[in-house]
């Protein structure tokens, strides 16, 4: 009986060293468990300021972008205008100047200079002619002919709004004989050029464009009875304008500059024939036969950056 007690007895401890071993197993495999939750839990928590970093960078870099574009944006064109966003800074209205120039009023204050190419585009001058204001850095309005507006030349009009100038309208044809029959204007002919040449800038550079400014085919000075076709311009907001100083490179041969130098003179002294101002409008050309305008474009550029001018654009 004894031995049984004894048996029974070490049966037990045997029993309970088991059971102790077990449940040391268990709690081992619960704080195993435990501890890689915890790690787990941790990791989550220490990536998250990296994953919220890369969002903040990314973000950072989207709004840098967005700058960017912005900047970019201002080279394009303004809605509704004849030039770019950011050519508005320079730009002037043009009845303003008109008026300032033609000693109407005094609208434009200080000295600014408007330098303007009439009867372009031609696809081998015009590029040449913005070549030497880009240098400058300077601006121009140009005055083109609306036959020239076409998809082989859509580049050029698009490159004078991306590089800051302003764009104007003179005539579908140019040609006298049709716009100013035996010298009498022919106003619904020269509404209808007006219209036509502003469809063909749209056609290529989109239904946003639009420019106010008109230029008559050898100006508004050399016509009489203009005052009926002015008013049927201005009913559909386009304004005139012309000059009041010019280089001569469309004057008659006898009296038409030849060398750089006498187109410089010529200029200096056309400004006695307009009322005095110092805004100053320069009639120029950028077609076939004006190599020299060219040629001379940098001495004219300097001569009004010598006297303090500022360059602007017409809108």
């Amino acid at each position: 009986m004894k031995k049984s007690f004894e048996i029974i007895g070490k049966n037990r401890k045997a029993l309970n060293l088991c059971l102790i071993i077990t449940n040391l197993a268990v709690l081992a495999i619960l704080g195993f468990v435990l501890f890689q939750h915890q790690n787990s839990k941790v990791n989550r928590m220490v990536k998250t300021p990296k994953n919220e970093q890369v969002s903040k960078g990314s973000s950072s870099s989207s709004k840098e972008a967005k700058k960017e574009a912005k900047k970019e944006d201002k080279t394009q064109l303004k809605k509704g205008s004849n030039h770019s966003i950011e050519a508005s800074d320079y730009a002037y209205d043009v009845t303003a100047v008109n008026n300032t120039i033609r000693g109407k009023s005094d609208d434009v204050k200080g000295k600014v200079v408007f330098l303007t190419f009439d009867d372009g585009i031609d696809p081998t001058l015009t590029p040449q002619v913005m070549d030497i204001l880009k240098e400058y850095g300077v601006h121009a309005t140009f005055f083109h002919i609306g036959y020239t507006i076409t998809p082989e030349n859509g580049d050029i009009l698009k490159r004078q709004i991306t590089e800051g100038h302003a764009i104007a309208n003179h005539s579908l044809s140019h040609n006298f004989n049709l716009l100013y029959p035996g010298r009498v204007p022919n106003q619904s002919q020269i509404v209808s050029e007006v219209n036509q040449t502003m469809a063909n800038f749209q056609a290529i550079l989109g239904k946003d464009f639009k420019t106010r400014i008109f230029r008559y085919p050898g100006g508004h000075m050399s016509w009489q009875g203009l005052e009926s076709t002015d008013h049927a311009l201005a009913k559909e907001d386009i304004q005139w304008i012309d000059w009041n100083m010019l280089c001569g490179d469309a004057e008659p041969l006898s009296v038409r500059p030849t060398t750089s130098e006498s187109m410089m003179a010529y200029m200096d002294g056309s400004q006695k024939y307009f009322p005095e101002t110092t805004v100053k409008v320069v009639l120029m050309h950028d077609t076939a036969g004006k190599e020299l305008t060219v040629q001379t474009l940098p001495q004219i550029i300097e001569y009004f950056k010598n006297q303090g001018y500022t360059f602007g654009v017409l809108e």
